[in-house]
């Protein structure tokens, strides 16, 4: 079996990557009375949008962290969408919202998280997308990204 190469985050890697991203977001109209952080696939964002939410809070309050679970690029969504609309009342209060996620694959994910997000009345211009890590072949391009990959040459790949 051949298997592509690594683009391999080490723990220094993802760091390194949560600063870049806290310097180039513009994080001026984040307001943890309005906003809120979505991380998408909290298995692998938590970190990440940890730092992320810490590092923008305003007046020592820090803007709300809302997991939503996301599927394995060969999943099949549906499950994943219902569930997300059974977390309207956490998610719909707040008038901007920052999806956050590590890794951003084939953009699927963001796909239907915005689809989602429409349903419910948010425009794009409410919605900032983070990715520590993208594929520069994604079909949903992330606002801010610390880093970007050719999954046609390499696989991502964290070191957790």
């Amino acid at each position: 079996m051949n298997r592509r190469p690594l683009h391999f985050i080490t723990r220094e890697k993802e760091w390194e990557l949560i600063q870049r991203l806290l310097t180039i977001v513009d994080s001026s109209d984040f307001d943890p009375a309005d906003t809120a952080v979505i991380m998408a696939s909290p298995d692998y964002s938590a970190t990440v949008a940890m730092h992320l939410a810490h590092a923008w809070s305003r007046n020592g309050e820090m803007l709300p962290i809302i997991p939503v679970d996301v599927t394995y690029p060969d999943e099949d969504s549906r499950p994943y969408i219902d569930k997300m609309l059974m977390q309207a009342g956490d998610i719909r209060p707040y008038n901007k919202l920052i999806l956050v996620e590590a890794g951003i694959i084939r953009g699927g994910n963001w796909a239907w998280i915005l689809s989602v997000l429409k349903i419910w009345g948010y425009e794009r211009k409410d919605l900032t997308l983070v990715a520590l890590c993208e594929n520069i072949h994604s079909k949903v391009k992330s606002d801010y990204v610390g880093s970007y990959f050719d999954d046609n040459k390499e696989e991502l790949m964290f070191y957790f």
